[in-house]
């Protein structure tokens, strides 16, 4: 409990975590600080200093402060508040009930000199005296023993940069004025802090010759001469954890002039007030905004959201940038911090540093500055200009001469809307050094974006009448500062996106590296510059590990919410495509722009926070039921979300965590990213063993396991050591194994396919060895023969070029004699072609499809004998000759294996193989040149090396391509979701969702094809191409089951439910009740609810709007429940020994049991059962029988023998049923006459899984060993049988 509460001995405080205030500071002088100079060396006596008084500066003090549980006078000595917070706890000191005494606010029309001894309690600090020259200060250590929420650090500096010019005596009444400030710990957390500088009338008189009488002018009278009236300075400061500058300064502006009074007056103000706002939640990401109403005015001020998740909240007006600076000096500005240059921003207004340098900072998001922050420089502290190192810093434009003086900074100033670089020494004298444009496309569409934003506000408001509604009018400004905002900040995420999705493709997860040099060749040469600085930077270092780890942000959410319009105009391909096509392509980073006026309005609820009257436990359980009761009507998800964090947080400051932690869990069920982690990790170390042992069981234990039981420090560290690469690719300098070639030959993007690489590793490898290994100077040698042949293919010029834009050249002869002259051939992955010497004018050769035969021969000349090849056609009236010599046998192996490919891929349907034939083919060619030199492993067995990496080759000619008739009648296309990974998994689940354009979408989405994979996995394909998704969920353990809910989401079963969706293709939602694995989800007929089984027997009903559990119930003596159906009101329960009828309530209503033929009564499992109007159909598991029941009186009618070792999956099309057997078999059986219709080999493994996909497609997933997924076309079927019949 002690992390819920900030305690001292006489009462306790509601800690609140997420509060919007920590503590309010005043710092200034006063009649209790007295004045101190500046300048120690300035004469103290009185007269001198009467006679300076206005002309020197003073050292500020702090007052007082007053947090959630603390309130501090400073002044003339240290003392605390014994009566605040204003409550009384009972006896036990840790908790409130309904008897607790309740203590009011106090009074403040009390005499001062009547309360002071009451309510405070001296320390042993001595008495400051008031006079010039102080003889103690105050002991700031001893203040960091009053629990402030305050480093000592801190509380130091808070005078120095409230006062950055120290404090001045004014004549005459100054102005008000605001500035901001950021303080940032050595932990680098920060704190923000907005400051109201206020200034008090006070009579100064002279004592003695050394003491000076100060008193606070409350009534404006005629001064003697030996008075003086004077205007003393004080800053009232709110600090918050986060960044809510203009609200806090809304805060400070409606109590200041209740503060404007003497100080006992003054500190009770401040405690009222502070404790008010330290008592108010701020909210979470989403669209719930939170109302206060501020007491004494009866003023209602608004917290905004941030709009995202890990977004930090925006509340200034980004929009003052584009008035102070044009559109090319805001790009300067940009990549001046991009590249970590050291940037010290200029103004005479202190207010406007800190809210420029924070806009810029929130523009550059997701990077994070990491280097040293101040945005407000005191005179005191200008030296550090001169420090190393990066940094950006603010100060006064009074300083602009030492600011110009200092090398190499880059200076802006905001008052004449100008950037400039300081000149740096070097040999021929001072030279300023350049920042880099911004890239050309991206810059383009976010000027297009800035000459439409309507920043001038003044110009919108012309046709608006006046208000005279104070509350109306602030609304209105707040609301369009906040529209601004977010235009502003979408335009830049959009920019950060266009600069930065390159990075995406370049990226090897497994491998945790970043292939800088591939992502270079994307940029135009014109943006080099900018890349070559930024990819150096630490902020880019620091965002490459997050994309590493597959962090879930804002950036990531917009990139892959355009990722599809980005294909559509040419962007990068996956990394997962065909490596030759992808380095053939004209590979570029493509800049889009897609968000719409319709993105930019949000509408927000409102949690109206009640008014604090008495007590904070009455305010926080007055809170809860309303949050209670609004939860109750809510159906919406996004703010169910915030409502359920509001709650979570609210329990846990009253004192109960288990409900917090509850809340909190569900929650993450609606978004996991609002789930405060760290907060909740402390809350459930703080509750007992057997009160998380009942969240596990009530809960789920997944989630809470994470959260109980985080990576011990050994992990973290090894985590920590992983390898990010960002520089060019090394080969290793040893003698690799398998494991270790994989990865070279990977990250070097010679290959990506685990088999591909594994058969070229036998091919170099050197057989001496008990370990196969493969010696570092082969490996080199072949790396460098595939270069060499990339730069030949890459750096041949083709005048008028024929070639496809998809085509690519794998390998081109040396200068040979042809039936065509004297020229090259060369070989792309669908043709030969030649080209004339000199000209290298092109003319083709043949198509590799009309190929009928390849013939090895001689040419004997009258001069010696030449190896060649002889290429036919079908027909044979075609007949081309090259002299190839030497290279006649490569030649001979690389059109044969390309060739074989193509073959494969027609006749399997399966394209990949066209794409892994030119692979093969430039690896054949590699291993062949290599093997030629002297000192490889494979120089004795050039031959034998490169026929085994001939795969389609052998594949054809042991006729593994020949496919029966209906096979190839009905299979349209297959597509492989573990191309790339080492091992392949099994397909367990298939969905198949059509695309949508609905008017709510802010972008029409692709038919998909969804795989959930053995390793927990989801892999989607775009159904249009058969391109895979960039994006991949990965979920626990294994993707068992994969349903469609609505148009936006999709729920996968694994170790809970994981909930994607569809427009960004991921996973912010996760329902953890099921504690092993969910097998099945079902959706009633009213899409309102869906059921959820579990190996285990349990059954969920779940409220799909909401997210909540409606009811559960476990099923009695059943360990393997393998699927579910909703048939009417009944529930449909798959197991292994029975199929079982339930009702809702989940009592049994009947069950299907097999009834052995043998006669022996032995037991017989089932996998899979569908039903139609009339029958019950199930799969017997372990051997190839179909088993046959009537649906109304249960019994058993037929049994269908086949021939397999067991049936894993049913499908339901039409009037047949697709059987998936065992052995890679699909059979189709009538419904009606339970007659075998058509048999079809679908795979090299069991058929896992099948779904139907518009009534025209059937789809079928593999198991392991094969681990593709074949889509089938039923009414090919249904045409052949009426063609046959009709004939």
């Amino acid at each position: 409990m002690a992390a819920l509460k900030d305690m001292d001995d006489t009462g306790c405080a509601y800690n609140l975590y997420n509060r919007f205030v920590e503590v309010m500071m005043v710092v200034g002088i006063d009649e209790n600080t007295g004045l101190v100079p500046a300048d120690k060396d300035a004469k103290q006596d009185s007269d001198s200093l009467l006679l300076n008084l206005f002309h020197q500066d003073y050292e500020p003090q702090v007052i007082a402060a007053v947090s959630s549980s603390k309130a501090t006078h400073f002044q003339p000595f240290l003392k605390e508040d014994p009566n605040y917070p204003p409550v009384t706890c009972g006896s036990t000191g840790n908790s409130l009930d309904g008897s607790g005494e309740h203590l009011s606010l106090p009074s403040r029309s009390k005499s001062v000199r009547e309360d002071r001894t009451r309510r405070f309690s001296p320390t042993n600090t001595p008495l400051l005296k008031r006079h010039f020259r102080r003889t103690h200060t105050v002991n700031y250590r001893s203040v960091t023993m009053t629990n402030l929420p305050l480093s000592e650090e801190v509380i130091r500096s808070v005078p120095v940069f409230c006062f950055p010019e120290n404090a001045k005596v004014y004549r005459h009444k100054p102005e008000k004025s605001v500035h901001f400030l950021v303080f940032t710990d050595l932990s680098g957390n920060k704190t923000f802090a907005t400051c109201l500088t206020f200034y008090k009338p006070y009579i100064l008189e002279k004592e003695d010759s050394e003491n000076l009488k100060m008193s606070l002018e409350t009534k404006k009278t005629c001064l003697s001469n030996s008075k003086t009236r004077a205007y003393l300075p004080q800053c009232c400061i709110l600090i918050s954890k986060y960044p809510y500058f203009y609200s806090m300064k809304e805060c400070l502006s409606c109590m200041v002039d209740n503060i404007e009074r003497e100080t006992e007056g003054m500190f009770t103000y401040m405690k009222e007030f502070t404790y008010i706002l330290t008592l108010t939640p701020v909210p979470p990401p989403g669209n719930v905004c939170v109302i206060l109403t501020l007491p004494v005015f009866q003023m209602q001020m608004i917290l905004y959201p941030s709009d995202w998740a890990d977004m930090p909240v925006i509340d200034i007006p980004l929009y003052l940038v584009f008035l102070a600076f044009s559109i090319d000096n805001i790009f300067k500005i940009f990549t001046s911090i991009l590249t970590e240059e050291r940037v010290v921003f200029v103004s005479s207004r202190y207010g406007l540093l800190a809210v420029i340098m924070e806009s810029f900072l929130n523009f550059i998001l997701p990077f994070s500055w990491r280097f040293t922050y101040v945005p407000i420089l005191s005179v005191s502290s200008l030296e550090l200009l001169e420090a190393p190192g990066t940094f950006m810093m603010g100060c006064n434009s009074k300083h602009l001469e030492v600011v110009d003086q200092v090398e190499g900074l880059v200076v802006v100033n905001i008052d004449e809307g100008t950037v400039k670089i300081n000149p740096e020494p070097s040999d021929n004298g001072g030279v300023e050094k350049t920042i880099p444009d911004v890239p050309v496309e991206p810059a383009q569409l976010f000027r297009k974006f800035a000459k439409g934003l309507r920043y001038q506000t003044d110009l919108n408001d012309v046709q608006r009448p006046f208000s005279y509604n104070l509350n109306e009018e602030r609304k209105y400004r707040s609301r369009k500062m906040h529209q601004l905002n977010r235009e502003i900040t979408l335009a830049f995420l959009e920019l950060m996106v266009n600069l930065f999705r390159g990075v995406i493709p370049e990226l090897k997860l497994d491998l945790c590296k970043f292939n800088v040099e591939a992502f270079k060749e994307t940029v135009a040469e014109a943006d080099k510059p900018f890349y070559d600085k930024v990819l150096q930077t630490d902020m880019f270092k620091n965002f490459l590990s997050e994309r590493l780890k597959e962090k879930q942000d804002f950036w990531s959410d917009y990139e892959a919410k355009t990722r599809s319009h980005f294909k559509k105009v040419g962007g990068l391909l996956d990394s997962s495509t065909n490596m030759a096509t992808r380095k053939k392509l004209l590979r570029k980073q493509v800049s889009i722009s897609i968000y719409q006026s319709s993105d930019l309005e949000k509408e927000y609820q409102t949690f109206r926070l009640p008014v604090l009257t008495s007590d904070a436990l009455s305010f926080l359980r007055a809170s809860i039921v309303y949050l209670s009761k609004t939860l109750e009507e809510c159906r919406d998800l996004e703010p169910r979300g915030c409502y359920l964090y509001f709650r979570g947080m609210l329990q846990a400051a009253q004192g109960n965590p288990q409900s917090a932690v509850d809340d909190f869990l569900s929650l993450h069920s609606i978004n996991a990213r609002l789930v405060p982690t760290q907060y909740l990790r402390q809350l459930l170390n703080g509750i007992s063993k057997t009160e998380q042992a009942a969240l596990h069981k009530r809960r789920g234990s997944f989630l809470l396991d994470e959260l109980c039981f985080p990576m011990d420090e050994d992990s973290l560290s090894r985590d920590s050591k992983r390898v990010v690469y960002h520089g060019s690719v090394s080969l290793p300098d040893k003698d690799v194994v398998l494991d270790e070639f994989v990865d070279a030959i990977s990250m070097l993007e010679i290959a990506n396919d685990y088999d591909t690489i594994q058969r070229l590793f036998f091919s170099l490898c050197t057989s001496e060895n008990a370990v196969p290994v493969v010696d570092q100077k082969t490996l080199e040698s072949f790396v460098d023969c595939h270069r060499e042949n990339q730069i030949q293919c890459d750096s041949l010029k083709i005048r008028n070029s024929k070639l496809h834009q998809d085509e690519y050249v794998l390998k081109v002869s040396g200068l040979i004699k042809t039936d065509f002259g004297t020229g090259r051939i060369a070989l792309t992955e669908k043709r030969l072609f030649f080209l004339k010497d000199v000209s290298n004018r092109y003319k083709e050769i043949i198509k590799l499809r009309d190929i009928n035969k390849l013939e090895k021969s001689q040419l004997h000349t009258f001069l010696n004998k030449v190896d060649t090849l002889i290429i036919q056609t079908r027909d044979g009236s075609f007949k081309f000759t090259a002299c190839l010599k030497d290279e006649r046998n490569c030649w001979y192996m690389l059109i044969e294996e390309m060739r074989a490919g193509k073959v494969v891929a027609e006749a399997t349907r399966d394209l990949t193989a066209i794409q892994q034939g030119t692979i093969n083919v430039m690896l054949i060619d590699a291993v062949i040149r290599s093997g030629n030199e002297a000192g490889s492993a494979h120089e004795e067995t050039v031959t034998s090396s490169a026929e085994n990496l001939c795969h389609f080759t052998r594949y054809t000619s042991e006729g593994r391509h020949n496919l029966p008739k209906d096979t190839v009648e009905a299979l349209q296309h297959r597509v492989d979701p573990n191309i790339g990974d080492r091992d392949r998994k099994t397909v367990e689940a298939l969905l198949y969702t059509p695309g949508t354009d609905s008017l709510h979408r802010s972008e029409q989405l692709p038919p998909r094809l969804w795989c959930g994979m053995g390793d927990g996995k989801v892999k989607v394909f775009d159904a249009t191409t058969w391109e895979v998704e960039g994006k991949i969920v990965q979920t626990k353990n294994t993707a068992a089951c994969l349903v469609p809910v609505g148009e936006t989401q999709v729920w996968v079963g694994s170790q809970g439910i994981f909930i994607i969706d569809t427009e960004t293709i991921m996973c912010n939602k996760t329902l953890s009740i099921h504690q092993d694995l969910v097998t099945d989800i079902v959706i009633s007929e009213d899409k309102r609810h869906a059921h959820s089984a579990s190996v285990c027997g349990l059954i969920v009903i779940w409220e799909i709007q909401t997210l909540t559990l409606l009811k559960k119930f476990q099923l009695n003596n059943i360990t393997s429940l393998r699927s579910l159906k909703i048939i009417g009101d009944q529930l449909w329960c798959g197991t292994w020994k029975r199929i079982v009828v339930l009702n809702q309530n989940g009592e049994e209503l009947d069950s299907f049991r097999v009834q052995s033929s043998d006669g022996h009564g032995r037991n017989v499992d089932l996998d899979c059962f569908a039903i139609t109007d009339q029958e019950v159909w199930a799969g017997v598991r372990r051997e190839g029988m179909l088993v046959v029941w009537d649906r109304h009186t249960g019994s058993q009618s037929t049994t269908i023998r086949l021939e397999c070792r067991g049936i894993s999956t049913l499908l339901l099309c039409d009037n047949k049923i697709w059987v998936g057997t065992k052995a890679g078999t699909v059979y189709i059986y009538l419904t009606n006459t339970h007659q075998l219709w058509k048999s079809l080999r679908a795979h090299d493994d069991a058929v896992r899984s099948l779904c139907l996909a518009d009534i025209r497609y059937v789809m079928s997933g593999g198991g392991s060993k094969d681990g593709k997924v074949a889509i089938w076309t039923p009414s090919v079927l249904e045409l052949s049988d009426s063609y046959a019949d009709n004939l």
